[in-house]
């Protein structure tokens, strides 16, 4: 008789692999060389693959204390890959609403901020992966700068968790400062991204049909994503022993994280099926804007400006 906890690596397992198999099917149907969010799903669903083999591995052989280690690691870096999935499908929305023909100036400067970006930790990834997707307006740089930290915050969680797992109090210690220091910036990014959701949500008319459904997307994740980060919170900075990240209660570590977290994967990769290819959005939308000006050429004025009277413009 598998361990609650063995039966929830188990269940994990079931949901996560045909998960994976649909977000590479959207990753590969939009382009692996387009940033727009869904590479992210996909890693973060190898990440709870992994994670919950080895969580299955250690209940069977408890005595090997590294697969224990690292199912804790990868169960604590959940969060960070769906908000940078969050960032990554607004700012492609961002894209569509707030466009810009950049002067020579801004493109001088498009090119400094690129070169920043190409020496952060995911744009050497992203790099290698030949994504070249830079933003175009100032609410997209700082959706592209957000993953900074989102980034930094990934990487103090993982040693935050190896520290964690520790035989040495000192250093669990250590560990547990370190994802509180993490969960605290991914708290300031989750804020940031709900005020820029809100943002975009006051623009939703501007938007083609398919990006609408992106942001529909990312207005039902919101809340989702704000229990998970709630969860943690409530793991790491409260002494409650239910919400123990070690020892805590099974039922409220999957209806407060996991469901979440599965709930998350299945809108956003329902998006990515639904919504048609940027390129193609493109394409609709000129034609629309082509047949609209045809439309208003072929129609006469009602009302013609008399001889000497100005037009302003």
């Amino acid at each position: 008789m598998p361990s609650p906890s063995e039966s929830l690596d188990i269940a994990e397992l079931a949901i996560y692999l045909p998960l994976l198999s649909l977000t590479l099917f959207v990753v590969f149907r939009h382009g692996i060389h387009r940033q727009s969010g869904w590479i992210y799903l996909a890693i973060f669903c190898l990440i709870r693959i992994i994670g919950a083999a080895l969580g299955i591995a250690a209940e069977k052989k408890p005595s090997k204390v590294s697969d224990l280690e690292w199912s804790a690691i990868l169960g604590s870096v959940g969060i960070s890959p769906l908000l940078l999935a969050s960032l990554g499908l607004l700012k492609r929305i961002t894209d569509e609403t707030t466009k810009r023909v950049p002067t020579e100036g801004a493109i001088q400067e498009r090119s400094r901020f690129e070169t920043v970006v190409s020496y952060t930790i995911l744009g050497r990834i992203f790099g290698r992966l030949g994504v070249h997707q830079f933003a175009t307006s100032y609410r997209s740089r700082f959706l592209q700068l957000l993953q900074i930290p989102a980034a930094i915050a990934l990487i103090i969680c993982i040693v935050g968790g190896s520290d964690l797992t520790d035989s040495s109090i000192s250093e669990q210690s250590t560990g547990k400062k370190l994802i509180k220091a993490g969960l605290i910036i991914f708290l300031i990014i989750y804020i940031c991204l709900f005020l820029l959701i809100a943002k975009s949500a006051s623009q939703i008319n501007g938007l083609p049909s398919g990006e609408k459904r992106v942001l529909s997307a990312l207005i039902v994740a919101l809340p989702l994503l704000g229990v998970r980060i709630l969860f943690s919170l409530l793991a790491y900075f409260s002494t409650i022993s239910t919400f123990s990240p070690i020892n805590g209660n099974v039922l409220v570590r999957a209806f407060m994280a996991i469901f979440e977290e599965i709930l998350i994967v299945i809108v956003y990769t329902l998006a990515g099926i639904l919504v048609p290819k940027f390129g193609n959005a493109k394409m609709d939308d000129t034609n629309f804007e082509i047949q609209h000006l045809e439309t208003r050429a072929s129609t006469p004025a009602r009302h013609a400006p008399q001889q000497g009277s100005r037009v302003v413009v």
